[in-house]
């Protein structure tokens, strides 16, 4: 038997599984600083990585358009975009048109939680979007990926009795004969391995690793 803390390391290692391939996603935006490359990120609760981010080097926009579509894009910020796909999926169309002046580059730290803009920004002031991807919790997991998640769930708990086995549990019987009353290391180690095989074939290749 597991105690509550291991049954509780169990599922939050299985969110943290589960949150490397659908992760919650958020706009947000930053504001630049002329010649400041580095901006830090670590207030962002549960931050895993940035995704995507929408930063022109371009001294001027050149499209009239522009700076309407950008001005309706901040009720998205701090929006979940995990809870929200469709309203999403409507901005995400009317960026397309202008994803030419987007022509900087980012890197994220994953370590520090620092976002760098690449080249650093030569104006101060202008707004920055991107998206970044957040851990679950045990209450943002969506009702209908509760089994999928259950099995990884699973897979630890039968690592974590297989450490504590070690050896096949045994029994001498009143006759002095060995009888098995459990299952080996080895074979509750095949279990958890299927279990969480069975895990990952729920998401096929779909690991989010950008950032």
């Amino acid at each position: 038997m597991l105690s509550d803390d291991q049954a509780g390391d169990a599922i939050n290692s299985a969110v943290k599984e589960y949150s490397k391939y659908r992760p919650i996603r958020k706009f947000d935006s930053l504001t630049t600083i002329a010649g400041q490359a580095a901006y830090p990120l670590s207030a962002k609760e549960r931050i895993l990585r940035v995704s995507d981010v929408y930063y022109s080097t371009l001294p001027m926009y050149p499209f009239q358009g522009f700076w309407g579509e950008m001005a309706d894009l901040g009720r998205l910020e701090g929006l979940s975009v995990f809870e929200n796909p469709s309203l999403w999926v409507q901005y995400m169309q009317r960026f397309e048109k202008y994803k030419e002046i987007f022509d900087g580059d980012f890197e994220y730290d994953r370590t520090t939680k620092i976002l760098m803009l690449i080249p650093p920004p030569s104006n101060s002031g202008d707004k920055v979007y991107y998206i970044w991807t957040q851990r679950h919790t045990t209450v943002t997991i969506p009702e209908d990926d509760y089994d999928t998640l259950l099995l990884w769930a699973k897979g630890e708990s039968k690592e974590m009795v297989s450490g504590k086995l070690g050896t096949q549990i045994s029994a001498v019987s009143g006759y002095g004969e060995s009888i098995s009353i459990g299952a080996s290391s080895g074979s509750l180690m095949k279990e958890a391995g299927d279990f969480k095989s069975r895990f990952q074939k729920k998401f096929g290749s779909s690991i989010v690793t950008v950032g």
